[in-house]
């Protein structure tokens, strides 16, 4: 089975608690206005995974790390290979799963009656990005988001979650940068102007 993914990076010190593993997927339709990740709705980038190559990368690193985070792009437009590979993960290891998705959780359980993500993930963030409503607490990308743990096949809303104002970043094997974490309102205009000072002329787009 394969699985369209973005990226995997790591160590993440972001995106859910400890250090973890960051998996991004590729393709989302949602498309929300203001999206900072519009180079991850194609479905036709990234590259094609074996779910199971992806699983067996993953567990034997899994003594090393506290978690995985799956990103995107949409998750949940790939369910299959997303169970497949949380299954894996949660038979074999002892790793938090941590997922984002745009989707609220009502969405979900009409989406995916088999609630089988109640079964794998730990902590879920729902809903879509709306840029009127940006957040100020690294957790979330706007403030209608909302934080949920999934314990024995139930949904518990987190009202007030850890947060952390962490960054992770990597240069790619192609020099570009990578940076995982969610920025607050016009933190990456910042960045833009600090990388400036540096001769370092970087747009996020």
């Amino acid at each position: 089975m394969k699985w369209q993914l973005n990226n995997i990076k790591f160590p993440i010190y972001n995106l859910g608690p400890g250090k973890r593993i960051g998996i991004w997927v590729q393709g989302c339709s949602l498309a929300c206005t203001g999206c900072i990740n519009k180079t991850l709705w194609s479905e036709k980038g990234g590259d094609s995974l074996d779910v199971l190559e992806v699983y067996n990368n993953m567990a034997l690193m899994a003594d090393d790390f506290d978690g995985i985070t799956i990103s995107g792009g949409e998750p949940f437009e790939q369910y299959e290979q997303l169970i497949a590979f949380l299954h894996l993960i949660k038979l074999k290891t002892r790793l938090h799963i941590y997922c984002f998705t745009g989707y609220d959780l009502s969405e979900l359980e009409e989406l995916y009656p088999d609630q089988l993500y109640m079964k794998y993930i730990d902590q879920i963030m729902t809903g879509r990005f709306e840029q009127d409503k940006w957040s100020e607490d690294n957790l979330r990308g706007s403030s209608n988001q909302k934080l949920y743990n999934f314990q024995n096949g139930r949904a518990e809303l987190l009202l007030n979650p850890d947060t952390s104002n962490n960054w992770s970043i990597f240069i790619g094997d192609d020099q570009q940068i990578h940076m995982s974490a969610i920025p607050k309102n016009n933190e990456l205009k910042q960045i833009e102007a600090d990388l400036k000072q540096h001769n370092i002329n970087k747009k996020f787009i």
